[in-house]
């Protein structure tokens, strides 16, 4: 959804894998009109049948090659249909149990939130976070400057900034999910109108549904000058209440449980032990924007000593539509967009 484009270059996805496990994407097109459109629909599209094959892999392998035949499938479209600069940023994120697999290219984002409180988000692959990466810009700098959207890596681009091939960012470690915990994906439409902290209080309190809803709405209101998309999940029903006095802990001490995550494909990682979820948490899932339909909540998977139900709404609407409606009878309104 946005206030000013005419059309829509955010795509997302998500998909109940036959392991229990859910697969969830957020794509920001770009690349002029209707091609960055084609480009973030390829990117969800690719992604979703790379991560449906091999269930028994690695989520980060199949995230990683998800990601990279995304590319591969948009240059060639490019190639194809002769559309120079078509391209997208994504984040994608896989739930199995306890643990969030999560996957990056570009400025979509994802914030871990626990209590009202930011855990961890990802770092954009952009030139002013590299900036910031060396010291030589601060957070508050980097979110006025005027470079603020120039991406390092995107899918659809051959190489990235700095002229290697691109490389897809697939967390080494999972992140680990707690009752009351929520996960926010979003397309950059979002965090460049609202601030970190500001999607981390929001959410506190709600369930998945309402929480994207507001915060899209959050979004339009402070100008809606790009197309948002938001993605919500919740541990539980709701997420945990606002705590002015918690204090978020990087990283989360986990609690021991059997299982043992195995992985050697990118970077060895150091074995961790994943956190549990207590049993009956219900995990749940929403897209915005506005407003929500209710689906179908699948059986819970068991998965050792836990349960992971995961309850789904998902949002939107084209109000290019309304527009087109309201042309008709000679009403002249500001462009919305899903």
């Amino acid at each position: 959804m946005g206030r000013v484009r005419d059309n829509n270059e955010d795509a997302f996805n998500h998909a109940w894998l036959d392991d229990d496990s859910l697969y969830v994407q957020v794509a920001d097109g770009m690349g002029g009109h209707e091609a960055g459109e084609v480009a973030s629909s390829l990117a969800v599209r690719v992604v979703e049948d790379v991560v449906t094959r091999e269930l028994d892999s690695d989520p980060r392998e199949r995230l990683y090659h998800g990601l990279l035949e995304a590319n591969e499938a948009i240059l060639e479209e490019a190639s194809e249909s002769g559309t120079k600069g078509m391209g997208t940023t994504s984040v994608v994120a896989i739930l199995k149990g306890s643990e969030v697999f999560i996957g990056l290219v570009g400025d979509s984002r994802c914030f871990h939130v626990r209590h009202g409180k930011l855990i961890w988000r990802t770092l954009d692959h952009t030139r002013v976070q590299m900036l910031v990466d060396q010291g030589e810009l601060t957070d508050t700098e980097a979110r006025n400057h005027p470079e603020a959207g120039m991406l390092t890596r995107a899918l659809g681009h051959g190489r990235m900034a700095d002229g290697r091939p691109l490389v897809p960012d697939v967390l080494a470690e999972p992140l680990y999910l707690e009752e009351g915990d929520t996960l926010v994906l979003s397309s950059d439409g979002l965090h460049d109108l609202v601030e970190d902290w500001e999607i981390a209080q929001t959410v506190a309190g709600k369930d998945a549904d309402e929480a994207a809803d507001v915060l899209v709405e959050m979004a339009l209101e402070r100008g809606g000058h790009d197309n948002t998309t938001v993605a919500v999940i919740n541990a539980g029903p709701r997420a945990g209440n606002y705590d002015p006095h918690f204090v978020p802990e990087w990283p989360p001490t986990p609690v021991v449980e059997e299982a043992e995550i195995t992985y050697s494909d990118f970077e060895e990682p150091n074995p961790e032990p994943a956190a549990t979820m207590p049993p009956g948490a219900a995990p749940t899932f929403a897209q915005g924007a506005a407003p929500p339909v209710a689906m179908a909540a699948p059986e819970p998977a068991e998965q050792g000593n836990k349960k992971l139900v995961i309850y789904a709404a998902v949002g939107g609407a084209v109000l290019l539509l309304l527009l087109l409606i309201l042309a008709i009878v000679g009403v002249v309104l500001g462009v919305v967009l899903t």
